[in-house]
């Protein structure tokens, strides 16, 4: 079992590796070094909207099919009630959208441009339906069939934005141009997977509300995670302008590479609590699992946060970077963000115990929790510290729902916990860290100081693969 865990987390890893690789090349060199950052800011609003949306308007159903298909017998009718709900939503919701476009567009994406907005309503309804087929994949354990899918489809969004752009001009609209039609792709791909597994599969009463009452909770939630994601860029807008959220977002997407790992490592995760938390000593395991897990994400930070700032200043030649120079102002806040990650990390690996508790109604409240400390800091941070504090507070969301829903699953088992070298590797992290902001330090120095980190982390919690793998 736990070598299943190590097996497929390495191939969400791998193939997200790669697929972030690719979006940084996108997000990151591409568009910084074709727009200002007035236009990326502009460009970042169109997804703000679209990642809100996606998380909301399936009510849950997408948590609520993973966890019944996971454990139920009757697989394909949760594949068909998951679908036809997911589509008649995506449907729904468009066309109200699409009716009031003129007052939306004003309220998503801060301008009436309802070209933008319906692009960001057609990506917003194949990226839906694409969740979907991709958790199926997940449930099926088919890990190299998604992340296969998922970066053939990213692949063709460079191509074609490319294409575009060098056919007719660098305007942001062709960037949604080139996100639907690669969209429009892969969701005809997921659609020929799936389609054999939803026959026999009836639309039933009784599996819709089943899937409603367990997913709303779940819906709740994501509320609140993509608050705490994207309220920030709003409230940058406001009080800082376009071209600040344009830096802030730029330099942002390169610290989602500690994200990528998060999620890569918890695309493997839930599937795997799932069937562990109720065997015979599962808890016990989980928490081995936690201490070797979050000394990795937090020994990753480190490394990350000491040369990705480095390698974004990386000259490409003619004047260019992988990040255009235009954006380097907002370089500091990126080991920040990646530390917010991290929590986000310690966070998923503390939700078997709501499961075990069947008390998944928490998940609300511990993102809940999170969302209010988000929002009441980016208010006070933002005038005061621009970027700096919408990072600042990004990180103290996370962190207080790391550190909430640990106690709450403390006080409710006794199992021998990891906490001491937890905080000794995040101490020593920290303190090297500051050490290796000195300024007149070479990269030899520094690339000493990373390695002799390495090996002090070793000495607290040693990495034994074998523990992951299982005997």
């Amino acid at each position: 079992m736990q070598r299943r865990l190590l097996r497929h987390s390495l191939i969400y890893t791998s193939g997200n590796v790669m697929a972030r690789g690719l979006n940084f090349i996108i997000q990151v060199v591409i568009w910084s070094n074709l727009f200002p950052p007035e236009a990326y800011g502009q460009i970042a609003y169109c997804y703000v909207f679209i990642s809100f949306v996606t998380v909301i308007l399936p009510f849950g159903f997408d948590a609520a099919f993973l966890n019944y298909y996971v454990r139920k017998k009757e697989k394909a009718a949760y594949l068909a009630n998951a679908l036809l709900f997911i589509l008649l939503a995506g449907l729904l919701f468009a066309g109200v959208a699409f009716y009031f476009r003129h007052s939306l567009s004003m309220i998503a994406l801060r301008s009436d441009s309802v070209r933008l907005l319906n692009l960001s309503l057609l990506i917003l309804f194949f990226d839906l339906l694409n969740n979907q087929g991709i958790l199926f994949l997940r449930a099926e354990e088919r890990a190299s069939l998604s992340v296969l899918l998922q970066n053939i489809e990213i692949v063709l969004r460079l191509v074609l934005l490319l294409l575009l752009v060098s056919v007719f001009s660098a305007h942001i609209e062709y960037i949604l141009w080139a996100n639907a039609v690669s969209s429009l792709a892969l969701f005809i791909a997921l659609i020929v997977i799936m389609i054999p597994r939803i026959k026999g599969g009836s639309i039933s009463v009784r599996i819709m509300k089943e899937m409603l009452v367990f997913g709303f909770p779940f819906m709740i939630s994501g509320l609140f995670d993509r608050t705490i994601e994207l309220a920030d860029r709003r409230l940058l807008g406001y009080f800082m302008g376009d071209e600040t959220v344009g830096l802030y977002v730029a330099c942002y997407t390169i610290a989602v590479l500690i994200r990528l790992l998060v999620y890569s490592f918890n695309a493997g995760w839930q599937p795997f609590f799932l069937r562990e938390i109720d065997r015979e000593g599962g808890l016990e395991r989980i928490e081995r699992i936690y201490v070797q897990t979050a000394s990795v994400f937090i020994m990753l930070w480190f490394l990350a946060s000491v040369w990705v700032p480095e390698i974004v200043r990386i000259p490409l030649g003619e004047g260019r970077h992988v990040l255009h120079s235009a954006y380097w102002s907002g370089i500091p806040v990126i080991p920040v963000i990646m530390a917010a990650y991290v929590m986000m990390g310690l966070y998923f690996l503390e939700l078997p115990g709501i499961y075990y508790h069947r008390k998944t109604a928490m998940n609300a409240v511990f993102m809940g929790l999170g969302a209010v400390i988000n929002i009441l800091l980016n208010l006070i941070l933002i005038p005061r510290m621009g970027m700096m504090g919408a990072a600042l507070a990004t990180a103290a969301a996370y962190t207080s729902m790391a550190v909430s829903i640990r106690i709450w699953n403390m006080r409710r088992t006794s199992i021998k916990r990891g906490n001491v070298r937890i905080l000794s590797i995040a101490g020593v992290s920290a303190a090297m860290f500051i050490l290796l902001q000195l300024p007149g330090l070479s990269l030899l120095i520094r690339g000493f100081i990373s390695v002799l980190y390495v090996a002090i982390v070793y000495m607290i919690q040693p990495l034994r693969i074998r523990s992951l793998r299982g005997k």
